[in-house]
């Protein structure tokens, strides 16, 4: 072979590398962080069989159960939350609670006699052109949200907070392993610069066992670690037509299972059977989901939208059901665990 072919391979060769790198460059971070294509689903075992039947026999014959069994049992069908999903059409959903932001990152509102409080704040890119318009179209004034609680300390959920902040002087609090993880000590030498300016300033540190008390709400924050840190469930009250109602929502649902180490998913579920003592204990019936893929919220919102004087609210589920449909993501969950074999990831 002639020197001038074997210089030909070689660069060939060269090239292919590069623009490999270069594809995965591209590539980055998914809008929850994940990063590059998912493994692929390891096979079923006993182990993992035994708990996706126990989630099936929980969601029997519910069409509002087989919503997380379909999504969380058949590893195909789990996804992140798409950044480019059509943005949520701004929604009463109760007396006190309101909806806005992205179809598959929502934003919610809760009104009190001395302002808004709102869980979460959607994207930065966003935050001029889908929230604060949103809040307005609902006959809600932006410079009266005092409060946004963030259910974790990812970008997707602070992105329009500073703006808040900066604006109306709104106050912001997560828990403290949060904030470290947006103000980390030792940040990635690579990590980008202009995308620190939307991070939110440290108002408030949230904790479990110090409810949030404003304008006569009191909401109760849960720890739950797993999908960062310092995730955080809320439960509070809603009123339905005059009614009290309690409501809750898991502020940091991992939706992409086989993305996750072995050990983050057990310390999961423990987090989901922790968070399922208080809510039983607090008879939480309402179901809220700020990523709202695997609950049938879309479904929900057209009935919400069809709904008739006497008809029931179709985001009340009730506690038996709202705690069979955590019960079932953690049987889901245990059962990518068994996938894996009793070795941690």
């Amino acid at each position: 072979m002639s020197k001038k072919i074997i210089f030909s391979v070689v660069l060939c060769i060269i090239l292919c590398v590069a623009l490999v790198a270069s594809a995965q460059d591209r590539g980055g971070a998914g809008p929850r962080g994940e990063r590059g294509a998912p493994p692929a689903p390891k096979p079923d075992n006993p182990q993992s069989l035994a708990h996706i039947d126990a989630a099936k026999k929980i969601a029997g014959n519910d069409a509002f159960l087989m919503n997380p069994y379909n999504f969380f049992c058949i590893p195909a069908n789990t996804r992140a939350n798409n950044a480019n999903a059509p943005e949520l059409e701004p929604v009463k959903l109760f007396d006190n609670v309101y909806a806005v932001g992205n179809s598959e990152t929502i934003v919610y509102v809760i009104t009190t006699p001395d302002g808004l409080l709102m869980i979460d704040s959607g994207y930065t890119d966003r935050v001029e052109t889908v929230v604060v318009p949103g809040l307005q179209k609902l006959g809600l004034d932006p410079a009266k949200v005092k409060y946004i609680l963030l259910g974790h300390g990812h970008a997707d959920h602070f992105g329009g907070a500073k703006y808040f902040q900066d604006h109306y002087g709104t106050k912001v609090g997560t828990t403290a392993a949060d904030w470290d993880l947006m103000y980390p000590a030792n940040p990635p030498a690579n990590q980008n610069a202009n995308a620190n300016q939307a991070r939110p300033k440290k108002d408030l540190v949230l904790a479990e066992g110090q409810p949030i008390k404003f304008g006569g709400l009191a909401v109760t924050p849960v720890a739950i670690p797993g999908h960062t840190p310092g995730s955080l469930a809320f439960i509070f009250p809603v009123k339905d037509k005059g009614k009290a109602r309690i409501a809750g929502l898991f502020g940091g649902t991992i939706l992409t299972l086989d993305r996750i180490t072995t050990d983050g998913l057990k310390q999961y579920t423990q987090s989901i059977a922790h968070y399922l003592d208080t809510a039983k204990k607090m008879k939480v019936e309402v179901e809220l989901q700020n990523h709202p893929l695997f609950d049938g919220t879309p479904e929900r919102l057209a009935k919400l939208k069809a709904m008739k004087p006497g008809d029931p609210n179709p985001f009340i589920v009730g506690t038996d059901r709202y705690v069979k449909m955590w019960n079932i993501v953690s049987e889901c969950v245990q059962a990518e665990i068994a996938r894996r074999g009793a070795a941690s990831n």
